[in-house]
């Protein structure tokens, strides 16, 4: 982790978009707006700050986004998954909107050509490291458009003003992608550790380009591993030249940025909304549900990360006649449902399952972006392949993350625990301090748990065909990835068909198939259909969140869960023993 936000993130926002003279003598027109910021007085160090702040910090959620349901890590409760919808990454990319202030990718274009503009202008190139950070950051930014939606507008979008594109065209997410690599090579090669960078307005690194180039060469081999089913030549290409010395490999070089109690807009989104309900409603705190694939995988190899994130169910001792057999919840996932059904839901309710642990309310919050764990499973993986490396080689790096991901849950928990008694405090105000002690010691994953787990457990050795060992990875990958990178574990779940998800029997308009994209706003029909209509030819003419995108081309995907979600005619009667 590699920066604590204190900031004062109102002024900045203010310094960025609101403060200049409000003095007109000077002005040789006096229709001039002199209420905009002008580029030759904008503060670019802030402009950095409010996108990583935007769509980092605010944006990045919490592990209860509906993204998070399809590959087993977040729980639907009163939503509908598998439902016809969009998705607000849209908005906050291109800022299309006057209800999403993200706009990020139309930020770093201005902030890439402001800084471009002010060296040509100078004749020099102190600014290049500022500017290769802003594109290591667009090509992250669009990534996670195109791998919501497909076909986006790209080259046409974000331009200056005097040469914009009223209805841009939308552009194949191939071209997408081939872009995304080119800008991630000439980035890299921009930093430069004399030249001028954000300094602490660099929420994520401090300005550290050394970094900042392990974080383009991660988020390049990601990216790389996501063609792999559609071209894997170019896969192979992409990584040919990443290895452990320029990669993101350990703790200290992470892209995470951690949230902040100076404003509670600033604090742990479940914190927030918490705090909100509790301050403005006066409702009592109804803590999620864990996910049954993210809680089997952990239950069934005794994994320590099990009682960081989640608390065992609270109906212990079932006495419903016909079910005596299960004397004891313990741990227990919540499966995938939605419009079901209430006997499917009846098998899952009466506080029958794990609900997350009080650490997931905390103020101060570690956002993930891109870690060292991810970078290991995609190693692993490449290797198993052959698409880098050699499959002997698969074993070593899964191990590395394996432990790399145990030791993120011990800093995790060391991170959270001092909180609890505060968070105590606001949530459940009647709790002794003898029993907050109690939680926070059994919730505790220590380092010690971790190397014996990583010594003895199973689960670190990758074992049957070359699909049941990328089954292994892709199921650790997804553990590793919980609880704020929902999204991300969304993409690797259509791209692999792993983790496999139990899901209920569904009459949504998806009749409980996950979505493989999303779809495009009402917006792009009104304002640019001729070019929205182009791009839906390239599946079949219809906006179907069930297309495959471009990348999308495992023929295995998704695998199916041989489980059985279950019925009840009544609902659990719980009662103490």
């Amino acid at each position: 982790m590699k920066s604590l936000i204190s900031i004062k993130i109102v002024a900045g926002l203010a310094l960025i978009l609101l403060m200049i003279s409000s003095c007109t003598e000077d002005y040789p027109e006096l229709n001039t707006r002199n209420n905009l910021v002008t580029e030759e007085v904008l503060n670019t160090n802030l402009m950095m700050t409010h996108v990583q702040y935007r769509a980092i910090v605010r944006d990045l959620g919490g592990g209860s986004s509906t993204t998070g349901n399809y590959p087993g890590m977040s729980v639907s409760n009163s939503n509908r998954p598998f439902q016809v919808s969009s998705n607000d990454v849209w908005g906050d990319t291109y800022g299309t909107s006057s209800t999403t202030s993200g706009a990020y990718a139309r930020n770093l274009a201005d902030l890439i050509r402001i800084l471009e503009k002010r060296d040509a202008e100078a004749e020099t190139s102190e600014n290049a490291s500022m500017i290769g950070i802003a594109r290591i950051l667009k090509v992250w930014a669009f990534s996670r458009l195109t791998d919501a939606f497909g076909d986006v507008p790209y080259f046409e979008s974000c331009l200056p003003q005097e040469e914009v594109v009223y209805y841009p065209k939308y552009d194949s997410q191939e071209s997408i992608y081939q872009d995304f690599f080119k800008e991630l090579h000439e980035a890299v090669a921009q930093l430069d550790a004399g030249k001028e960078n954000y300094g602490s307005n660099d929420l994520m690194y401090g300005g550290d380009v050394a970094q900042w180039e392990k974080f383009a060469n991660s988020l390049r081999l990601r990216l790389a591993l996501r063609v792999r089913y559609v071209d894997p030549a170019l896969a192979a290409a992409e990584m040919s030249d990443l290895n452990e010395s320029n990669l993101i490999t350990s703790a200290a070089d992470n892209a995470v940025i951690n949230t902040a109690l100076d404003y509670i807009e600033n604090s742990g989104p479940n914190y927030s909304s918490a705090y909100s309900g509790l301050y403005t409603q006066g409702d009592a705190l109804d803590k999620r549900y864990t996910g049954k694939t993210v809680l089997d995988i952990w239950k069934d190899n005794y994994d320590p990360r099990l009682k960081l994130f989640a608390d065992t169910a609270a109906a212990q001792w079932p006495t419903t006649p016909g079910y005596d057999t299960i004397d004891y919840f313990g741990y227990r996932g919540h499966a995938l449902l939605g419009y079901v059904p209430v006997q499917e839901k009846y098998v899952y309710g009466s506080e029958s399952c794990s609900r997350w642990a009080l650490h997931m309310y905390a103020p101060i919050f570690p956002k993930s972006v891109l870690s060292s764990q991810e970078v290991y499973y995609a190693l692993a993986e490449a290797a198993l392949f052959g698409i880098k490396g050699a499959p002997g080689d698969a074993q070593g790096f899964y191990e590395k993350g394996v432990t790399e991901a145990l030791n993120w849950a011990v800093a995790w928990n060391d991170l959270i625990e001092p909180q609890l008694p505060d968070m105590f405090g606001l949530y459940r105000p009647d709790s002794s301090a003898e029993f907050v002690a109690e939680y926070a010691e059994f919730h505790r994953v220590t380092a010690d748990e971790v190397a014996a787990f990583v010594d003895t457990a199973a689960v670190m050795t990758l074992t049957g065909s070359e699909e049941e060992q990328l089954e292994m990875i892709m199921n650790q990958k997804i553990a590793g990835f919980y609880p704020v990178q929902t999204y991300q574990g969304w993409c690797e779940w259509r791209r692999t068909g792993y983790p496999r998800v139990l899901v209920g029997s569904d009459d949504d308009a998806l009749q409980g198939v996950s979505p493989r994209r999303y779809m495009y706003p009402d917006s792009e029909q009104q304002l640019n259909g001729e070019n929205l209509e182009e791009a839906l030819s390239h599946i079949g003419g219809v906006d179907d969140m069930l297309k495959k995108m471009w990348w999308d081309a495992n023929p295995l995907a998704p695998h199916e869960h041989s489980g059985d979600v279950g019925w009840m005619d009544k609902p659990w009667v719980t009662g103490g023993k």
